[in-house]
């Protein structure tokens, strides 16, 4: 009885504590204890990301897909079923931007719905850097993106919402 008492005790002497520092003090749980170490893990796929596709780097860009993917925009909507068929959808890709003057881009997240703890959809803002970080346009997509149990992400579908800007043609 002892112990139960003691455990009683202490937990009425917490409570006195805190009502000392005012009725309104309280700790508030975070909403997700790992949500700053997911958003991390997100940027730091997408980072990748936009380094193999503005560097021409096929072979990270395939490593980064999970197959079969789907891919819609505007004017298309295709499946990806193979890592060739993601060499061809960004063959070109780097030579495309360099005409227009873009050398580089970087993710921003605009919004992470998770699906469930190895599901995401990520919301991204891709601003057209030239070689003096003036941006020139930018595009947006949402990528679904599947976590595997190496936990690495791979990206399972694509929506392309679209391109602005004068390098948006």
């Amino acid at each position: 009885m002892t112990t139960a008492r003691s455990a009683r005790s202490d937990a009425i002497e917490a409570s006195e504590q805190e009502r000392e520092l005012g009725s309104g003090h309280h700790q508030v749980a975070p909403k997700r204890p790992t949500e700053h170490r997911e958003q991390a893990s997100v940027q730091r796929y997408l980072d990748r990301f936009a380094e193999a596709m503005t560097s021409g780097d096929m072979r990270t860009m395939t490593q980064l897909w999970g197959v079969p993917a789907f891919v819609i925009g505007r004017t298309e909507a295709r499946v990806v079923q193979s890592e060739s068929e993601v060499e061809q959808f960004f063959e070109g890709s780097k030579d495309a931007y360099n005409e227009r003057g873009i050398t580089r881009t970087r993710a921003e997240i605009q919004h992470l719905d998770w699906v469930g703890t190895d599901l995401v959809v990520a919301t991204v803002r891709w601003p057209y850097l030239n070689e003096h970080d003036e941006e020139l346009g930018e595009e947006s997509s949402s990528y679904t993106l599947l976590r595997g149990e190496d936990g690495s992400y791979k990206l399972r579908s694509i929506l392309m919402r679209g391109a602005s800007g004068p390098s948006s043609t």
